[in-house]
């Protein structure tokens, strides 16, 4: 009688471990990373511009390539002298994409590369007019940005 137990114990752990191998194996994901050389003349808004093109044509890209990929994930980073920064993450089912294939709704834009690519006081020239415009990057308040970080101190 125990034989038997551990023999029917054996089949239902196999059978487990196999239903969870092939419920992993249909769930494809991949995670891209891309990166963008900037230069001098361009402005933040059309490196972001240039940013969101590169994230649609490679999200397209990979969903056409890979039938069985479910969500793509594209990162894309700016390099300007020397000076590495993530500017954008895509992140989409195929499902989501065959519905709504704008990258804005997908997209999540870091701010902070503006100032940390050499991008000055926030404000974005174009290139075609002599004017500027300011991106709408809402400023946290002083009580939020450091007294509710753990790491704060007022000594």
């Amino acid at each position: 009688m125990n034989l038997y137990l551990r023999l029917l114990s054996a089949v239902i752990l196999a059978i487990i471990s196999l239903t969870a191998s092939i419920s992993i194996g249909l769930a494809e994901t991949k995670e891209r990373y891309l990166t963008l050389d900037s230069d001098g003349s361009q402005s933040f808004a059309s490196l972001v511009q240039q940013a969101e093109d590169l994230a649609k044509e490679s999200i397209a890209r990979e969903f056409q390539e890979n039938p069985a990929l479910t969500e793509v994930t594209i990162i894309i980073t700016a390099d300007r002298s020397r000076q590495r920064v993530p500017v954008l993450r895509s992140r989409v089912s195929r499902r989501d994409w065959q519905q709504d294939a704008r990258i804005e709704q997908w997209t999540r834009y870091f701010a902070d590369a503006q100032l940390l690519l050499g991008f000055r006081n926030g404000s974005i020239s174009s290139p075609n007019s002599g004017s500027s415009q300011v991106m709408n990057v809402p400023a946290r308040s002083r009580s939020t940005s450091r007294e509710n970080d753990p790491g704060f101190r007022d000594d």
